[in-house]
């Protein structure tokens, strides 16, 4: 009898393993070896912010190539934070005191600003104007003349921050456990969101309807624009998210982990679709790599993914 409830055991288990499988990449390239602290996709490209303390462009469409190579400081403290423009005409990399901008097609440094305790960096989709989280505000800076056009009051450090893909709105995560939501227009606070912890990632929809939030170890939500008021609860309870990226339709969201996990979840009923794990240094090695962008691409069929142990991956998404 115990052999037999043994076996029927082992057959259950099998079976809810098969059922949980995630789903495999169609492709790897890791492009830096020694680990990467900050990263960003967009359709053609990844901006990484190297272990060496470069900022390193790569062209990813076909096979992966370096384009440029940057530095805009001896500082040795690494490239904590980086964004393309939406129209992948220019970039910008963040050190803990210091940002600078720069011109893609050529890889021409535009300028170098300092300022002090950085910890979030956020590129307009023109390409004109930052976002950048501070220890208590972030500054919607203008790149052209290096003038602060709005200062949005936080009562912490500002450790997350979006731009909606119109310019209308930024909305910017803080330690103080809030998420406020700024018309840019007029550099007002139009909603603010109140959390249980610090707050983690952030993230607008491509349509303006959504606004994206999770707290460390805390519950995710979807905020409509619209009235301020809750959409959905996502998730678990207690998650920390890294990374979050609406699809161009805006009936998918992604949402990638601290712990080398990628998600999607369908906008409208808060379920989740689908999910994989990015691969890990050595597999029979645990690790805790961060996922740290995600991109779809491929009219929302496929997305790619970046970790902290610098593999770049490709998938595709289940009908």
């Amino acid at each position: 009898m115990l052999k037999i409830l043994k076996l029927l055991l082992i057959v259950l288990t099998t079976i809810l393993v098969a059922c949980d499988q995630p789903l495999s990449p169609k492709k790897t390239i890791l492009l830096a070896k020694n680990g990467v602290f900050s990263a960003t996709l967009s359709d053609n490209y990844a901006l990484l912010g190297t272990m060496e303390g470069y900022g390193e462009l790569w062209k990813t469409k076909g096979k992966p190539s370096l384009l440029h190579k940057w530095k805009h400081t001896e500082n040795e403290s690494g490239i904590i934070s980086t964004d393309i423009s939406p129209n992948e005409k220019f970039a910008i990399t963040a050190e803990k005191n210091s940002i600078a901008w720069w011109k893609i097609e050529s890889g021409t440094l535009l300028s170098v600003w300092s300022l002090p305790d950085i910890h979030s960096v956020k590129i307009s989709p023109d390409g004109q104007f930052a976002l950048i989280g501070l220890s208590d505000k972030a500054i919607y800076l203008y790149l052209q003349s290096g003038k602060t056009q709005y200062a949005l009051e936080h009562d912490d450090r500002v450790s997350t921050t979006d731009i909606s893909l119109n310019g209308k709105y930024a909305v910017t995560g803080s330690d103080d456990q809030t998420v406020k939501l700024w018309d840019l227009s007029t550099g007002k606070n139009k909603y603010t969101w109140k959390h249980q912890n610090k707050l983690s990632t952030i993230a607008i929809s491509h349509d303006n309807r959504y606004v994206f939030t999770n707290g460390a170890l805390s519950q995710s939500q979807l905020w409509k624009i619209s009235n301020g008021k809750l959409h959905k609860k996502i998730g678990p309870k207690l998650v920390t998210y890294s990374t979050a990226e609406f699809s161009n339709n805006d009936k998918f969201l992604l949402l990638g982990h601290t712990s080398q996990r990628i998600e999607l979840w369908k906008v409208r009923s808060g379920t989740q679709k689908q999910y994989w794990r990015p691969k890990k240094e050595e597999s029979w090695r645990p690790t805790a790599a961060t996922i740290l962008s995600l991109d779809f691409n491929d009219n929302n069929k496929k997305f790619s993914s970046i970790a902290t142990n610098g593999f770049l991956q490709k998938w595709r998404i289940k009908p």
